[in-house]
Formats: structure tokens, C-alpha cells, sequence
């Protein structure tokens, strides 16, 4: 489950204690996110799913669940599921 990878990586870039994530977490009110860890973060994800997360699409994520849900979207049109 992509949301299980997205928190793994989460907890071990940033450091948190594995209660803290859940998919509504907001990442720099709540998981104090800067801009260095959402790199890491998306460039973990690139390696793992062998994606291409444009750099613009990362300043719209606010919440776990916008990572989770981009994420799932990319990893669908990689597969051609969605046009």
C-alpha cells in the first residue's frame, strides 16, 4: 500500500515517532516538514516506484494524503491505466 511506503519514509527521513502520520497529517503544520525533508521524501519515492514527481506538483502537497494519493495517480499512469 502506497500510504504504508509514504509513512515509512516519513518516519525515517524526518525522524518521527510512528503514531504521529496518518493520512490527514498536514506536513509542516503538524509533522514540522521543511523543504529539505519533502525533497528526500519525493526523491525516495522516485526511486521506489520509478516515478517522475515534478517539482511543481510537490508545493501542492499539504497533507500525508496529497502525497499518497499523487503517488497512486503517477504509479496508474506508469501502468497506462489512466490516459
Amino acid at each position: 500500500m502506497v500510504f504504508d511506503e509514504v509513512k515509512k519514509i516519513l518516519i525515517d527521513v524526518m525522524g518521527l515517532p510512528e503514531d504521529e502520520v496518518s493520512l490527514k497529517s498536514h506536513l509542516y503544520d503538524e509533522l514540522d516538514a521543511d523543504s529539505l525533508d519533502i525533497s528526500q521524501v519525493v526523491l525516495s519515492l522516485d526511486n521506489k516506484y520509478k516515478i517522475d514527481i515534478d517539482q511543481q506538483d510537490v508545493l501542492n502537497f499539504e497533507t500525508v494524503e496529497d502525497i499518497v494519493k499523487y503517488v497512486e495517480g503517477q504509479i496508474k499512469c506508469a501502468k497506462g491505466q489512466v490516459k
